[in-house]
């Protein structure tokens, strides 16, 4: 019997593509998300992240040094920090049959944000009054740990909608009927 070889070629040919993908900035913007995700939406969207871009100063607001990370995706028409920020470029992992499946969207592109995902911007270097201490800022944009409170049927919740169950793949047959 041969094995059944689309799901594994079918992620090659992603996984493949998911470098050029990014490479073409090929973000979908937060409310791409929202769809599927409007409890970490709207979480983000009176976040600081969501105005990271407002609370420049005028004078800053062109300013490549402070864009970096106060309006990295605004090449792409995003102000702020947005999911994508974070996560990665969602073209490539965007689709329901991809989200549903987290080895898939990992392998396209799909990032898992963690401190030093934060660090990368919140550094000793930024003109901060505060010191950032990540194992205490990441609780407050918490949007995927069982701890966090989602609203029902949010797809980002641990307990979110399931995706169906696939059916099991047809036994190959050899030439010749066995």
């Amino acid at each position: 019997m041969l094995p059944d070889l689309r799901l594994p070629l079918l992620a090659a040919v992603l996984v493949a593509l998911a470098p050029a993908a990014r490479a073409a900035g090929d973000k979908v913007g937060p409310e791409a998300c929202k769809a599927c995700h409007p409890s970490a939406y709207e979480r983000w969207r009176v976040s600081p992240h969501a105005r990271a871009l407002e609370v420049l100063p005028a004078e800053r607001r062109d300013d490549p040094r402070c864009l970096s990370c106060h309006a990295p995706d605004r090449e792409d028409g995003l102000a702020g920090v947005s999911c994508e920020t974070c996560h990665g470029p969602g073209r490539a992992y965007a689709a329901d049959y991809v989200m549903r499946d987290r080895e898939l969207a990992r392998a396209v592109g799909l990032a898992d944000p963690g401190p030093k995902t934060c660090l990368a911007c919140h550094t000793d270097s930024t003109p901060s009054l505060l010191r950032f201490d990540p194992k205490r800022k990441l609780p407050l944009i918490d949007h995927w740990s069982p701890h966090w409170t989602p609203a029902p049927g949010d797809a980002a919740a641990p307990a979110g909608p399931r995706a169906p169950a696939r059916p099991a793949p047809a036994p190959a047959r050899r030439p010749g009927g066995r």
